[in-house]
Protein backbone atom coordinates (compact mmCIF):
# COMPACT_ATOMS: atom_id res chain seq x y z
CA UNK A 1 0.00 0.00 0.00
CA UNK A 2 1.42 3.41 -1.01
CA UNK A 3 1.75 6.18 1.57
CA UNK A 4 -1.00 8.15 -0.17
CA UNK A 5 -3.41 5.18 -0.20
CA UNK A 6 -2.62 4.52 3.43
CA UNK A 7 -3.34 8.14 4.26
CA UNK A 8 -6.69 8.08 2.41
CA UNK A 9 -7.89 4.74 3.78
CA UNK A 10 -6.48 4.91 7.33
CA UNK A 11 -5.38 8.44 8.21
CA UNK A 12 -5.15 7.59 11.93
CA UNK A 13 -2.77 4.69 11.29
CA UNK A 14 -0.83 6.79 8.76
CA UNK A 15 -0.14 9.53 11.28
CA UNK A 16 0.51 7.02 14.05
CA UNK A 17 3.17 5.21 12.00
CA UNK A 18 4.63 8.48 10.73
CA UNK A 19 5.24 9.87 14.20
CA UNK A 20 6.44 6.55 15.62
CA UNK A 21 9.02 6.28 12.85
CA UNK A 22 10.06 9.88 13.39
CA UNK A 23 10.02 9.51 17.18
CA UNK A 24 10.41 5.76 17.82
CA UNK A 25 8.51 4.18 20.69
CA UNK A 26 10.52 1.75 22.82
CA UNK A 27 8.75 -0.53 25.27
CA UNK A 28 11.64 -2.83 26.09
CA UNK A 29 15.00 -2.26 27.76
CA UNK A 30 17.03 -3.00 24.64
CA UNK A 31 15.31 -0.11 22.87
CA UNK A 32 13.80 -1.89 19.88
CA UNK A 33 11.32 0.17 17.89
CA UNK A 34 8.04 -1.54 18.76
CA UNK A 35 6.99 -1.47 15.08
CA UNK A 36 9.99 -3.73 14.32
CA UNK A 37 9.54 -6.20 17.18
CA UNK A 38 7.58 -8.85 15.30
CA UNK A 39 10.00 -8.89 12.36
CA UNK A 40 13.04 -9.05 14.64
CA UNK A 41 11.67 -11.96 16.64
CA UNK A 42 10.56 -13.87 13.55
CA UNK A 43 14.00 -13.49 11.98
CA UNK A 44 15.74 -14.57 15.19
CA UNK A 45 13.58 -17.70 15.20
CA UNK A 46 14.57 -18.42 11.60
CA UNK A 47 18.22 -18.27 12.65
CA UNK A 48 17.47 -20.72 15.46
CA UNK A 49 15.99 -23.10 12.89
CA UNK A 50 19.01 -23.09 10.56
CA UNK A 51 21.76 -23.23 13.19
CA UNK A 52 23.06 -26.25 15.08
CA UNK A 53 20.36 -28.40 16.65
CA UNK A 54 19.07 -27.54 20.12
CA UNK A 55 21.34 -28.25 23.04
CA UNK A 56 20.93 -31.85 24.22
CA UNK A 57 21.83 -31.27 27.89
CA UNK A 58 18.95 -30.80 30.36
CA UNK A 59 17.94 -27.26 31.30
CA UNK A 60 16.34 -26.38 34.64
CA UNK A 61 14.68 -23.21 35.89
CA UNK A 62 15.30 -21.58 39.29
CA UNK A 63 12.79 -19.14 40.81
CA UNK A 64 13.35 -17.23 44.05
CA UNK A 65 10.15 -16.43 45.96
CA UNK A 66 8.99 -15.12 49.32
CA UNK A 67 5.56 -14.88 50.90
CA UNK A 68 5.58 -11.77 53.10
CA UNK A 69 2.19 -12.72 54.57
CA UNK A 70 3.60 -15.79 56.33
CA UNK A 71 3.48 -15.15 60.13
CA UNK A 72 6.75 -17.01 60.74
CA UNK A 73 8.54 -14.99 58.09
CA UNK A 74 7.07 -11.72 59.41
CA UNK A 75 8.27 -12.49 62.94
CA UNK A 76 11.82 -13.12 61.76
CA UNK A 77 11.80 -10.12 59.44
CA UNK A 78 10.64 -7.70 62.14
CA UNK A 79 13.11 -9.09 64.69
CA UNK A 80 16.18 -8.72 62.49
CA UNK A 81 15.02 -5.44 60.96
CA UNK A 82 14.71 -3.94 64.45
CA UNK A 83 18.14 -5.23 65.37
CA UNK A 84 19.72 -3.42 62.40
CA UNK A 85 17.32 -0.49 62.06
CA UNK A 86 20.02 2.19 61.83
CA UNK A 87 22.20 0.30 59.37
CA UNK A 88 19.63 -0.75 56.76
CA UNK A 89 18.77 1.18 53.62
CA UNK A 90 15.02 1.97 53.52
CA UNK A 91 14.93 0.51 50.01
CA UNK A 92 16.30 -2.81 51.31
CA UNK A 93 13.33 -3.27 53.67
CA UNK A 94 10.62 -1.64 51.58
CA UNK A 95 7.49 -3.78 51.53
CA UNK A 96 7.44 -3.83 47.72
CA UNK A 97 10.65 -5.89 47.72
CA UNK A 98 8.92 -8.79 49.48
CA UNK A 99 5.24 -8.40 48.66
CA UNK A 100 3.45 -11.47 47.31
CA UNK A 101 0.61 -10.72 44.88
CA UNK A 102 -0.30 -14.22 43.71
CA UNK A 103 1.83 -13.88 40.58
CA UNK A 104 3.98 -16.97 41.22
CA UNK A 105 1.25 -19.26 39.88
CA UNK A 106 1.37 -17.41 36.57
CA UNK A 107 5.18 -17.34 36.38
CA UNK A 108 5.14 -21.13 36.60
CA UNK A 109 2.16 -21.30 34.24
CA UNK A 110 4.02 -19.21 31.65
CA UNK A 111 7.00 -21.58 31.81
CA UNK A 112 4.75 -24.63 31.42
CA UNK A 113 2.96 -23.10 28.45
CA UNK A 114 5.87 -21.63 26.54
CA UNK A 115 8.96 -23.57 27.67
CA UNK A 116 7.70 -27.18 27.88
CA UNK A 117 11.24 -28.53 27.39
CA UNK A 118 12.32 -27.36 30.88
CA UNK A 119 13.23 -30.39 33.00
CA UNK A 120 12.80 -29.15 36.59
CA UNK A 121 11.64 -25.94 38.21
CA UNK A 122 13.34 -25.27 41.55
CA UNK A 123 11.49 -22.85 43.81
CA UNK A 124 13.89 -21.32 46.36
CA UNK A 125 12.12 -20.16 49.54
CA UNK A 126 12.49 -19.57 53.28
CA UNK A 127 10.70 -22.78 54.28
CA UNK A 128 7.47 -21.66 52.59
CA UNK A 129 4.92 -23.22 50.28
CA UNK A 130 2.52 -21.51 47.86
CA UNK A 131 -1.20 -21.79 48.52
CA UNK A 132 -1.80 -23.48 45.17
CA UNK A 133 -0.85 -27.04 44.28
CA UNK A 134 2.54 -27.17 42.65
CA UNK A 135 3.02 -29.12 39.40
CA UNK A 136 5.09 -32.28 39.72
CA UNK A 137 8.10 -30.73 38.00
CA UNK A 138 8.38 -28.02 40.69
CA UNK A 139 10.62 -28.78 43.68
CA UNK A 140 10.82 -26.54 46.74
CA UNK A 141 14.36 -25.73 47.88
CA UNK A 142 14.63 -24.22 51.34
CA UNK A 143 17.35 -21.69 52.07
CA UNK A 144 18.89 -24.03 54.64
CA UNK A 145 19.52 -26.58 51.86
CA UNK A 146 21.85 -24.26 49.96
CA UNK A 147 23.05 -21.61 52.47
CA UNK A 148 25.13 -22.16 55.61
CA UNK A 149 22.79 -21.89 58.59
CA UNK A 150 25.00 -19.30 60.28
CA UNK A 151 23.91 -16.82 57.57
CA UNK A 152 20.20 -17.56 58.05
CA UNK A 153 17.63 -16.23 58.06
CA UNK A 154 18.49 -13.86 55.24
CA UNK A 155 16.27 -11.27 53.58
CA UNK A 156 18.95 -10.33 51.08
CA UNK A 157 18.27 -11.60 47.57
CA UNK A 158 21.93 -11.05 46.64
CA UNK A 159 22.94 -13.59 49.29
CA UNK A 160 20.29 -16.08 48.18
CA UNK A 161 21.28 -15.73 44.51
CA UNK A 162 24.95 -16.26 45.35
CA UNK A 163 24.10 -19.80 46.49
CA UNK A 164 21.90 -21.03 43.62
CA UNK A 165 24.59 -23.38 42.36
CA UNK A 166 24.29 -25.38 45.59
CA UNK A 167 20.87 -26.74 44.59
CA UNK A 168 21.12 -30.52 44.54
CA UNK A 169 20.72 -32.02 41.06
CA UNK A 170 20.59 -28.60 39.39
CA UNK A 171 21.60 -28.88 35.73
CA UNK A 172 24.79 -27.22 34.50
CA UNK A 173 22.72 -24.98 32.24
CA UNK A 174 19.83 -23.30 34.02
CA UNK A 175 17.66 -20.21 33.71
CA UNK A 176 17.09 -17.89 36.64
CA UNK A 177 13.73 -16.17 37.12
CA UNK A 178 12.62 -13.56 39.62
CA UNK A 179 9.00 -14.04 40.64
CA UNK A 180 7.86 -11.04 38.56
CA UNK A 181 9.16 -12.27 35.17
CA UNK A 182 6.75 -13.92 32.74
CA UNK A 183 7.27 -15.74 29.45
CA UNK A 184 5.01 -14.23 26.78
CA UNK A 185 5.39 -16.60 23.81
CA UNK A 186 6.75 -19.99 22.77
CA UNK A 187 10.50 -19.99 23.20
CA UNK A 188 12.91 -22.69 22.02
CA UNK A 189 15.92 -23.85 24.01
CA UNK A 190 18.14 -22.03 21.53
CA UNK A 191 16.80 -18.68 22.72
CA UNK A 192 18.78 -19.34 25.91
CA UNK A 193 21.51 -21.86 24.97
CA UNK A 194 22.80 -22.64 21.51
CA UNK A 195 23.50 -26.11 20.21
CA UNK A 196 27.22 -25.58 20.86
CA UNK A 197 26.45 -24.85 24.54
CA UNK A 198 26.90 -21.08 24.44
CA UNK A 199 24.46 -19.08 26.55
CA UNK A 200 22.62 -15.87 25.68
CA UNK A 201 23.48 -12.57 27.35
CA UNK A 202 20.52 -10.17 27.34
CA UNK A 203 22.02 -6.72 27.90
CA UNK A 204 20.16 -3.58 28.86
CA UNK A 205 20.57 -0.22 27.14
CA UNK A 206 21.05 1.48 30.50
CA UNK A 207 24.46 2.48 31.77
CA UNK A 208 25.77 2.17 35.33
CA UNK A 209 27.77 5.39 35.05
CA UNK A 210 24.72 7.33 33.86
CA UNK A 211 22.76 5.94 36.80
CA UNK A 212 25.59 6.89 39.14
CA UNK A 213 25.70 10.46 37.80
CA UNK A 214 22.01 10.86 38.61
CA UNK A 215 23.00 10.59 42.25
CA UNK A 216 20.51 7.94 43.34
CA UNK A 217 22.46 5.11 44.93
CA UNK A 218 20.46 1.92 45.48
CA UNK A 219 21.59 -1.42 46.95
CA UNK A 220 21.23 -2.97 43.48
CA UNK A 221 23.43 -0.33 41.86
CA UNK A 222 26.02 -0.71 44.65
CA UNK A 223 26.10 -4.48 44.10
CA UNK A 224 26.67 -4.00 40.36
CA UNK A 225 29.42 -1.42 40.92
CA UNK A 226 31.14 -3.71 43.43
CA UNK A 227 30.91 -6.59 40.96
CA UNK A 228 32.28 -4.37 38.22
CA UNK A 229 35.43 -3.74 40.28
CA UNK A 230 36.03 -7.49 40.51
CA UNK A 231 35.55 -7.93 36.77
CA UNK A 232 38.05 -5.14 36.08
CA UNK A 233 40.50 -6.70 38.54
CA UNK A 234 40.43 -10.02 36.68
CA UNK A 235 39.76 -9.06 33.05
CA UNK A 236 40.90 -5.41 32.86
CA UNK A 237 37.54 -4.60 31.26
CA UNK A 238 35.36 -1.79 32.59
CA UNK A 239 31.79 -3.10 32.39
CA UNK A 240 29.03 -0.50 32.52
CA UNK A 241 25.99 -2.32 31.15
CA UNK A 242 23.51 -4.22 33.37
CA UNK A 243 21.21 -6.99 32.16
CA UNK A 244 17.61 -6.73 31.04
CA UNK A 245 15.03 -7.33 33.80
CA UNK A 246 14.10 -10.76 32.53
CA UNK A 247 15.17 -14.42 32.86
CA UNK A 248 18.92 -15.08 32.86
CA UNK A 249 20.65 -18.12 31.28
CA UNK A 250 23.42 -19.28 33.61
CA UNK A 251 25.96 -22.05 34.08
CA UNK A 252 26.40 -23.68 37.46
CA UNK A 253 30.13 -24.15 36.99
CA UNK A 254 30.65 -20.41 36.64
CA UNK A 255 29.16 -19.79 40.07
CA UNK A 256 31.86 -22.13 41.34
CA UNK A 257 34.34 -20.17 39.22
CA UNK A 258 33.21 -16.90 40.84
CA UNK A 259 33.43 -18.33 44.36
CA UNK A 260 36.90 -19.67 43.60
CA UNK A 261 38.28 -16.40 42.24
CA UNK A 262 36.46 -13.97 44.55
CA UNK A 263 36.03 -16.05 47.67
CA UNK A 264 37.10 -13.32 50.09
CA UNK A 265 34.79 -10.69 48.57
CA UNK A 266 31.81 -13.06 48.52
CA UNK A 267 32.34 -14.12 52.11
CA UNK A 268 32.58 -10.46 53.06
CA UNK A 269 28.94 -9.84 52.15
CA UNK A 270 26.97 -13.07 52.61
CA UNK A 271 26.43 -12.34 56.31
CA UNK A 272 24.36 -9.27 55.32
CA UNK A 273 20.80 -10.24 56.24
CA UNK A 274 19.51 -7.23 54.29
CA UNK A 275 20.86 -5.63 51.15
CA UNK A 276 23.94 -3.54 51.99
CA UNK A 277 26.51 -1.34 50.27
CA UNK A 278 29.18 -4.06 50.05
CA UNK A 279 26.91 -6.65 48.37
CA UNK A 280 27.81 -8.39 45.14
CA UNK A 281 25.33 -9.22 42.42
CA UNK A 282 26.31 -12.72 41.27
CA UNK A 283 23.30 -14.09 39.38
CA UNK A 284 22.35 -10.96 37.48
CA UNK A 285 25.71 -9.30 36.87
CA UNK A 286 28.96 -10.90 38.00
CA UNK A 287 28.46 -14.48 36.77
CA UNK A 288 26.85 -13.53 33.41
CA UNK A 289 29.75 -11.17 32.65
CA UNK A 290 32.32 -13.77 33.74
CA UNK A 291 30.68 -16.18 31.30
CA UNK A 292 30.95 -13.56 28.57
CA UNK A 293 34.66 -12.91 29.18
CA UNK A 294 35.28 -16.66 29.37
CA UNK A 295 33.63 -17.02 25.93
CA UNK A 296 30.66 -18.93 27.31
CA UNK A 297 27.98 -16.45 26.20
CA UNK A 298 27.12 -14.14 23.31
CA UNK A 299 25.05 -10.98 23.12
CA UNK A 300 21.44 -11.77 22.29
CA UNK A 301 18.06 -10.15 21.91
CA UNK A 302 15.23 -10.40 24.39
CA UNK A 303 12.35 -8.02 23.95
CA UNK A 304 11.05 -7.71 27.48
CA UNK A 305 8.47 -5.13 28.52
CA UNK A 306 9.42 -3.77 31.93
CA UNK A 307 6.94 -1.66 33.90
CA UNK A 308 5.82 -0.64 37.37
CA UNK A 309 2.61 -2.34 38.52
CA UNK A 310 1.92 0.59 40.88
CA UNK A 311 2.16 3.13 38.07
CA UNK A 312 -0.88 4.93 36.67
CA UNK A 313 0.21 3.53 33.30
CA UNK A 314 0.22 -0.14 34.36
CA UNK A 315 -3.24 -0.76 32.86
CA UNK A 316 -1.99 0.70 29.59
CA UNK A 317 0.75 -1.93 29.61
CA UNK A 318 -1.76 -4.69 30.33
CA UNK A 319 -4.04 -3.51 27.51
CA UNK A 320 -1.13 -3.25 25.13
CA UNK A 321 0.02 -6.80 25.90
CA UNK A 322 -3.52 -8.09 25.34
CA UNK A 323 -3.62 -6.34 21.97
CA UNK A 324 -0.22 -7.77 21.04
CA UNK A 325 -1.45 -11.23 22.01
CA UNK A 326 -4.52 -10.85 19.78
CA UNK A 327 -2.29 -9.70 16.92
CA UNK A 328 0.22 -12.53 17.54
CA UNK A 329 3.04 -10.02 17.97
CA UNK A 330 4.00 -10.48 21.60
CA UNK A 331 7.48 -9.78 23.01
CA UNK A 332 9.58 -12.59 24.40
CA UNK A 333 8.80 -11.72 28.01
CA UNK A 334 7.61 -9.05 30.41
CA UNK A 335 8.55 -8.00 33.92
CA UNK A 336 5.69 -6.68 36.07
CA UNK A 337 7.90 -5.08 38.68
CA UNK A 338 6.75 -3.83 42.07
CA UNK A 339 8.55 -0.56 42.78
CA UNK A 340 8.63 1.28 46.10
CA UNK A 341 5.51 0.84 48.23
CA UNK A 342 5.21 4.62 48.63
CA UNK A 343 4.28 4.77 44.95
CA UNK A 344 0.74 3.60 45.66
CA UNK A 345 -1.18 3.30 48.89
CA UNK A 346 -4.21 1.63 47.31
CA UNK A 347 -4.73 -2.06 46.62
CA UNK A 348 -6.04 -1.62 43.08
CA UNK A 349 -2.70 -2.42 41.50
CA UNK A 350 -2.74 -5.94 43.02
CA UNK A 351 -6.20 -6.74 41.71
CA UNK A 352 -5.37 -5.27 38.30
CA UNK A 353 -2.22 -7.38 38.03
CA UNK A 354 -3.89 -10.67 38.97
CA UNK A 355 -6.89 -9.96 36.75
CA UNK A 356 -4.59 -9.31 33.79
CA UNK A 357 -2.49 -12.44 34.42
CA UNK A 358 -5.55 -14.61 34.79
CA UNK A 359 -6.93 -13.43 31.44
CA UNK A 360 -3.57 -13.46 29.67
CA UNK A 361 -2.73 -17.06 30.61
CA UNK A 362 -6.19 -18.54 30.14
Amino acid sequence: MSKFSKFVRNPGIFFRDYFIKKYPLYLDEQNHNFLDEKVLIENDFRLYDITVNDITQPIDVVITWVNNKDPNWIEKFEFYKKDKVNAISPIAVDNARFEEHGELYYVIRSIQLYMPWVRNIFLVTDNQKPEFELPKEVQIINHCQIIDKKFLPTFNSHVIEAHLHNISKLSENFIYFNDDVFVARNLPKSHFFTGNNISSLFLNKRNLDDMLRKGVMTPTLSACLNSRKLLFKKYKKNVSIPLVHTYIPLKKSYFTFAWSHFNFEIHSFISNRFRSENDLNLATFLVPWIMYFEQQSVLARDICYYFNIRSAFSNTNYNFLNIKKKNQSLPHSFCANDFLSQDDSSLKYKNNLVLFLKQFYT
